[in-house]
């Protein structure tokens, strides 16, 4: 284990710390200075000027030696205080373009200050000023015009009356998504103002990078300029010792930049999983011109979704692997590719991939040369469906965390090869968590689906099954008291994956549509894909660290269920079309192993807070690692023999609820058997348990020859 053994807060560290705050913010007044250089002098000439002409409405004309020697030492003590008095209460870290009420209140304040400092040094007698205490009064006035005029100057071409009038709520709100923006142009300018005066806005810009040099340490519009994109590395430098942001936002068209700076920043913002999007152009109209070819805007996951994303905390995702080997099994597919990315980011000691694509595994291979070119990894072609090569790589690679998100997915495929969904779904997990179980490994976390809930498919019904797998091993790790920590993650769908809803909506508008739906009542829970890879790993950060119970599902809160035909009709909106009339919407009709309404909790499961915001934790009925192992074997058998109708038959006995789309097995429903827990009425739920004789019957009656055919059990039924 790791410590963290911090420093005694003694004088002298106290001292060091002062005194590095008070050199920060020194250089912070100088950055400022030299940004503003023109306006600095422009202030100190009116100062003077306004002093002497105070002087002189107070005195009146001519003026004679005497007051010429006043007026001389009133101007030089002003233009010396007020050059060291500006700088420091801010009067130029504001961009000039945002000048607002704020920088009247900040002049009136500083100018105040200064005259009620040559007071002071009058009265104390440290300045060579003999003036009467109303000249005072009267600079007051006379400085306020100028020194605000000049600032105003800049915002003449601006709508200054909804400045003055403009609300502020800070930018930020509890769920509000940290942003940095890119250039400080008008629609940034408009951003800033339309997130500021929202009630409840959903973003908070924490930085800006501007198009110009010279400019960092000011602020637009009270957000910091953290540097320019002409100077990456200052950007980067800027966040080293600060919170990343969830997004980058090019406010103007990347063609507005220098276009190697902005791919470079690009560059940066991906390899740290950070998003980039961008604003729609404020002239961006459509429908002015229906000869004009139909122009697709790209469709973000995250305005699909009417809700915030959760904030996760990046400090506990490195303490889970930073420094450690890591395992991701299905590591070129779109789940198994964001884990990869986020992993990386935060320094694990190693990183293995699996996959059974050679396609995928290149391509994520690719992803980590370009953007993590310093983290060790090993690229390794590897079907999970084969023990031995598994087992041989983990005793290889010894790995300290395994994320397995390998699996087969599309619902009507794996309806159609139901014996590939077994093996793939439930033999693999099984496979690769045994093989992290002998490795050693710490933890598996295995990436499951609400499909698995009350499973009408025979992909649900699989991943139901490796549930009870890895439930059972991480309930059994305990009993012996030590051994690798199997936790088990559920989410329903995720925008954007390949070969989910989303791509298919893109393609089918760019085509000109109709876009197909099967159903108008069809819900679904939606979240994107680095949302739930975030959860994940937070929830197995937290699975680890505080010792969760054993064999308890990690359930991702998703929000509110969506309707298909909603988002088919958002998208359409989002590409600047109109649903019905530009782009037409297809009922085709529910597909095989398909049901209306998804789930997360199963109704035989508790549910109980995790502990953690938007991971809630499902316990349910215990199984035995023996019982498991039998129906796994079984599983495998039928798969291999490719007996569909005895794969179908043994995943109703194996998993509660389950009912298969097949009306000619539906006289079989009543009869089957939940871990041997006997009989069932129909639509009665039976809770895992022993095995009974009724079981036991049943189980021999699956060896019996079917159709003529003998079943020859492959060894691994023998091993177990």
């Amino acid at each position: 284990m790791k410590f963290i053994i911090g420093h005694r807060n003694t004088p002298a560290s106290q001292f060091r710390t002062f005194g590095s705050g008070v050199r920060e913010f020194l250089l912070s007044v100088a950055g400022e200075l030299k940004s503003h250089k023109r306006l600095f002098f422009s202030d100190i000439f009116l100062v003077a000027a306004a002093l002497s002409a105070s002087y002189i409405l107070r005195s009146g004309l001519p003026l004679d030696a005497t007051h010429s020697e006043s007026i001389t030492g009133l101007v030089l003590t002003g233009v010396l205080t007020a050059a060291v008095i500006f700088p420091l209460l801010g009067m130029y870290r504001r961009h000039p373009e945002t000048t607002s009420i704020r920088d009247a209140v900040i002049v009136t304040t500083a100018t105040t200050l200064v005259l009620l400092a040559i007071g002071i040094l009058r009265s104390l007698g440290l300045a060579a000023v003999n003036v009467p205490p109303e000249v005072m009064v009267i600079a007051l006035f006379v400085a306020l015009p100028f020194l605000c005029g000049t600032r105003l100057v800049r915002r003449i071409n601006q709508n200054l009356l909804g400045t003055l009038l403009g609300g502020g709520n800070h930018l930020q709100a509890a769920t509000a998504e940290p942003v940095l923006l890119v250039g400080t142009g008008t629609a940034c300018d408009l951003f800033l103002r339309a997130v500021r005066n929202m009630p409840n806005p959903p973003y908070q810009p924490i930085g800006i990078v501007d198009g110009v040099e010279n400019t960092r340490g000011l602020v637009f519009h009270d957000v910091p300029i953290v540097g320019s994109v002409l100077d990456v590395e200052a950007v980067k430098d800027w966040f080293a010792t600060r919170a990343l942001p969830r997004h980058i936002v090019l406010t103007e068209a990347p063609a507005q930049f220098n276009e190697d700076e902005v791919r470079k920043l690009v560059s940066w913002a991906e390899s740290q999983g950070i998003g980039v999007r961008r604003l729609p152009g404020i002239c961006d109209l459509h429908g002015l011109n229906e000869s004009r070819p139909l122009s697709i805007e790209e469709v973000q996951p995250n305005d699909l979704l009417q809700r915030p994303a959760h904030v996760v905390d990046r400090k506990r995702l490195a303490r889970l692997v930073t420094g450690r080997r890591i395992v991701v099994t299905g590591a070129g597919g779109s789940i198994g590719g964001e884990l990869v990315r986020q992993i990386a980011a935060n320094h694990p000691e190693s990183l293995l991939l699996i996959d059974n694509c050679e396609f995928n595994l290149y391509s994520i291979g690719q992803d980590l040369d370009r953007h993590f070119s310093s983290v060790v990894k090993n690229c390794e072609i590897c079907d999970v469906r084969d023990r031995t090569r598994v087992e041989n790589l983990f005793m290889t690679y010894r790995p300290d965390i395994v994320f397995h998100a390998a699996a087969l997915k599309h619902v009507p495929i794996v309806e159609a090869n139901p014996g590939e969904g077994v093996l793939t779904n439930a033999i693999g997990t099984r496979n690769v968590a045994d093989a992290a179980r002998h490795a050693g490994a710490a933890a598996m976390v295995q990436i499951s689906t609400d499909k698995a809930v009350n499973a009408t498919s025979v992909m649900g019904a699989t991943k139901r099954v490796a549930e009870f797998y890895c439930g059972a091993l991480d309930r059994e790790a305990e009993r012996e008291g030590k051994g690798t920590r199997f936790m088990t993650v559920r989410f329903g769908n995720v925008l954007g994956s390949s070969g989910s809803l989303i791509p298919l909506l893109k393609e089918q508008i760019a085509s000109g549509g109709p876009l197909t739906v099967t159903d108008p009542r069809m819900e679904r829970f939606f979240m994107t894909i680095r949302e739930a890879v975030e959860l994940t790993l937070m929830a197995s950060a937290h699975g680890i660290e505080q010792k969760t119970s054993r064999g308890a599902i990690f359930v991702l809160d998703m929000g509110e269920p969506v309707r298909i035909i909603d988002i088919a009709e958002r998208m359409i909106r989002l590409s600047g079309l109109e649903p019905g009339k530009d782009i037409g919407i297809k009922i085709i009709g529910m597909r095989p192993g398909e049901k209306l309404f998804e789930e997360l909790f199963d109704k035989l499961e508790t549910r109980a807070p995790s502990g953690l915001e938007g991971v809630m934790v499902a316990t349910s009925a215990e199984v035995s690692l023996a019982d498991a192992k039998v129906w796994m074997s079984r599983l495998e058998a039928f798969a291999r023999l490719g007996d569909s109708s005895m794969i179908i038959d043994t995943l109703r006995q194996i998993v509660p609820r389950y009912r298969a789309n097949e009306g000619k097995d539906a006289e079989r429903i009543a009869a089957s058997v939940v871990f041997g827990a006997g009989e069932a009425e129909p639509g009665a739920v039976n809770t895992p348990g022993e095995p009974t004789e009724g079981a036991r019957v049943n189980l021999t009656s699956m060896l019996k020859p079917q159709s003529g055919r003998l079943l020859a059990f492959p060894s691994a039924l023998e091993k177990q």
